[in-house]
């Protein structure tokens, strides 16, 4: 080869080798293009991750418990926490007979949380306090009786109005929660002898329009208008003690407890005709239920057992019965829905000794979801917003020390 030859395939050598880079340089952008974007999209959530984590987020309750005890005490019970016990204040002794067993509730609207500037916390003495919902203070205080018994508030659907049920001293009252004027006052008693109608409890109808009460020693249950005047009264059975009442979500039944007969009985809002009644068994005696919320079931929470009774609405007989934890004291003070009527929960009051329980009842199973041992017996339970809750720890309430919240 001479030297012009081999000039010529060494530049023919370099223009292929030139080639071959430019080739290997092009593979190498390429295949780095194609990981880059195999990287990004697997970083990216799908949409199953995200609904997958929704879900699980929405099946543990996404609400904290206010707790008032007997004792005085306000705290924080967080239900879907391994730690419930978030902390304490004192706020004002809610029962004045300790160790006394005593009845006394607070019902707000499933729908959403306690919303209102004022917690109306009922005693047993037939006072009301009306306190601070952003400072656990009391800002005012009510007197509807001087007896000790059954005494409760009801928040109305909007939560602006709250009904007063004074058992000893017959006592129907409805306050303004933003002014925290008493707008109207009744007294329900015997022309007769002066003695109490007693009523016991009170119930909103869904639509906000009228009173659902009953009067345990008229034996009767009584609609009652916004203006305090009367629209209907259902007479019931001599001795039949209507005790508490809580209508569907629907507000096309009521259930009422009697506890003279101890029996449940079903009826037609607002007619008031009977559909049917349950023969409560073993001796139990009913005491507060609350209906599922597409109205299938009524879950009847007795005050001798710990147990829940689940009826059918449409048989009106009880079709599984639902076992709590053992406990010393048996006997529930009260079944209210949580916001959003994916839980319902059951108070245990026990005593201020042996301390109390709250549990949960899955409604989609109906079965005991969790429930939380209490150190000293509650008295007033008020669902909160999470965000309410870490509010109030971080601000009003004193972190957990052991004993001091007893």
């Amino acid at each position: 080869m001479n030297k012009k030859q081999l000039i010529k395939a060494l530049s023919s050598y370099q223009l292929w080798l030139i080639v071959g880079l430019i080739i290997i340089i092009l593979i190498g952008v390429g295949a780095a293009y194609i990981m880059l974007k195999q990287s990004q999209s697997s970083s990216i959530p799908s949409s199953t991750q995200t609904t997958s984590s929704s879900v699980s987020t929405t099946n543990s309750p996404q609400y904290s418990f206010l707790v008032f005890t007997q004792k005085g005490i306000a705290e924080i019970i967080n239900p879907s926490s391994t730690t419930p016990f978030q902390g304490y204040t004192h706020s004002i002794n809610i029962s004045t007979n300790v160790p006394q067993q005593v009845y006394w509730w607070v019902e707000y609207p499933f729908e959403n949380a306690a919303q209102s500037r004022y917690y109306l916390i009922p005693v047993n003495n037939g006072t009301v306090y009306a306190i601070d919902a952003n400072s656990l203070k009391i800002v005012k205080e009510f007197n509807f009786g001087n007896s000790i018994g059954f005494i409760g508030v009801a928040y109305s659907p909007s939560q602006q109005l709250v009904a007063v049920a004074d058992g000893p001293s017959g006592i129907l009252a409805l306050i303004n929660v933003s002014s925290l004027n008493v707008l109207w006052e009744q007294h329900f008693v015997s022309p007769v002898n002066g003695r109490t109608y007693y009523p016991c409890d009170v119930r909103w109808s869904p639509d906000g329009n009228y009173l659902i009460v009953p009067m345990r020693f008229n034996n009767s249950v009584d609609l009652i208008a916004l203006n305090g005047s009367l629209i209907k009264v259902l007479p019931t059975a001599a001795g039949s003690q209507p005790y508490m009442v809580s209508p569907n979500m629907q507000g096309t039944m009521v259930a009422v407890e009697y506890v003279g007969n101890n029996s449940v009985g079903f009826y037609s809002l607002p007619s008031l005709k009977l559909l049917g009644i349950l023969q409560m068994p073993n001796g139990t005696i009913p005491q507060r239920g609350v209906f599922t919320p597409n109205g299938d079931y009524y879950l009847e929470a007795p005050s001798n057992a710990n147990q829940v009774f689940v009826i059918s609405t449409s048989t009106f007989q009880i079709v599984k019965t639902i076992d709590l934890p053992t406990f010393s004291v048996k006997g529930l003070a009260d079944i209210e829905l949580m916001p959003g009527g994916q839980y319902a929960y059951v108070v245990i009051h026990g005593n201020v000794q042996s301390g109390g329980i709250i549990a949960l009842i899955s409604v989609s199973s109906l079965t005991v979801s969790s429930y939380v041992p209490l150190s000293t017996a509650p008295a007033v339970i008020i669902p909160v917003q999470n965000q309410v809750a870490t509010y109030l720890v971080d601000n009003v309430l004193l972190p957990p020390v052991t004993g001091l919240h007893c």
